[in-house]
């Protein structure tokens, strides 16, 4: 690989043996996908969490190893606009889930270190909601996989999926390798999906995206017929793309910056392969995740990726002067921003006040991993995940069917 005199310096450790270390993954990483230089980056999107938040209850051994890494990574300044990604919960909600103490003081440490060293401390799995939005052609080094794919698909940003130490790495240093979907060629379609399904709402796109994944893989699809998305439907869709499969970027003729038609989103080649997404696609894709034994609800999990303000609002407005089953929980997750606009707003109190419950910063399955025996959620990438993370029976059906649901305790089908 060629490095400049700059990255050079880096790796030779002329600012400090763990800048030198940063770049040396950077390098090696960059080497093995084949990249032939380092760029430089200028917004990303870490995870930057406490130790073990994947794992509740962490050992301390396995706290101390996380922030044996996280302590002299923090002790530097971050090289460009770079936010953080989910944690466990906001500080304010510690003692309502019992955290442990340990990761409790853990996570504090993490995050004075964190905003001291630079980092926006916006803790989101959707940074484009609160903020981080980056323009046409900028180059990124972002983790969250449905953000990434959001980045590259609707913002037109260029991210390949980085984890921790990638992204961490990059903010520290200011370069990523050059490889994949930060080189012009590595952009463009190869697969058309022809959408004949009417897509009645963002569950609707999610089974898109869901079913566009497992038929892609690592490949870049580029979608038409589509109507023009909405925010909530691309989130939906690029989440479930990287659910589905390995997707890292897609187009949507006509929406992505870069594919005002189909021709320059398939590069004016002819698409090696060509599917169909049809009615009875979209109900297949949604079979695919409801697994259940019974229409009893117990969980209704909405906000995944998190939930936006028009999101909360719609929420709001339907459980007005409602109120959500008893012995059922309904958990809105969503970002600490979106919910402060949501109080200012009066939103949340409606929430709040039907019984229903808004959680910041973290995702009740992912991180949490609570417990319940069957749950409804609009989210595909929720649906997929919480089989196996919490052992839970799931139902995937839109935010109105999911509502429903939270207020008479029971998923009625159509």
């Amino acid at each position: 690989m060629k490095l400049t005199d700059e990255q050079k310096s880096l790796l030779n450790g002329d600012k400090g043996s763990f800048l030198a270390k940063c770049m040396s993954w950077l390098v090696d990483w960059g080497e093995a996908m084949g990249a032939e230089r380092m760029i430089p980056v200028t917004n990303t999107h870490a995870l930057v969490t406490v130790p073990g938040n994947l794992v509740w209850g962490a050992d301390q051994k396995t706290i101390n190893s996380a922030m044996e890494l996280l302590r002299p990574a923090l002790k530097h300044p971050v090289c460009c606009h770079s936010t953080t990604h989910i944690t466990f919960a906001h500080e304010e909600q510690y003692k309502e889930i019992e955290m442990p103490q340990e990761q409790v003081k853990a996570q504090l440490e993490v995050m004075e270190m964190a905003r001291d060293s630079g980092f926006l401390m916006t803790y989101t799995c959707a940074p484009y909601l609160v903020g981080n939005v980056p323009i046409k052609g900028e180059i990124c080094a972002w983790t969250e996989s449905s953000a990434v794919v959001y980045a590259n698909t609707i913002l037109g940003a260029r991210t390949t999926r980085h984890g921790t130490e990638s992204a961490i790495a990059a903010a520290l240093t200011g370069f990523v390798p050059e490889f994949g979907v930060l080189l012009d060629q590595n952009r463009l379609a190869s697969i058309q999906v022809e959408v004949t399904a009417k897509l009645r709402s963002p569950t609707d796109w999610g089974a898109l995206g869901y079913f566009t994944g497992k038929e892609t893989g690592l490949e870049v699809p580029v979608f038409s017929g589509t109507p023009q998305p909405l925010q909530e439907d691309a989130k939906q869709l690029c989440a479930a793309l990287a659910t589905g499969g390995g997707v890292t970027m897609s187009h949507i003729a006509g929406v992505t910056p870069e594919a005002e038609t189909l021709e320059k989103a398939l590069g004016g080649k002819i698409p090696r392969r060509k599917i169909q997404f049809d009615d009875n696609e979209l109900i297949d894709s949604y079979n695919q995740l409801r697994d259940h034994t019974d229409d009893a609800i117990d969980t209704v999990i909405l906000g995944c990726p998190h939930a936006s303000l028009q999101e909360i609002a719609e929420i709001a407005h339907y459980l007005k002067r409602k109120h959500i089953a008893e012995g059922l929980t309904l958990w809105v997750c969503t970002a600490y921003a979106t919910r402060a606009n949501a109080e200012r707003l009066g939103f949340a109190k409606i929430i709040t006040d039907a019984g229903g419950y808004i959680f910041c910063d973290t995702c009740p399955t992912n991180s949490m991993r609570l417990k319940a025996k069957r749950i409804i959620t609009p989210g595909f990438k929720q649906a997929h995940y919480a089989r196996n993370m919490i052992g839970a029976e799931v139902i995937i059906d839109n935010l109105k069917a999911c509502l429903d649901a939270a207020l008479t305790g029971r998923w009625q089908n159509g």
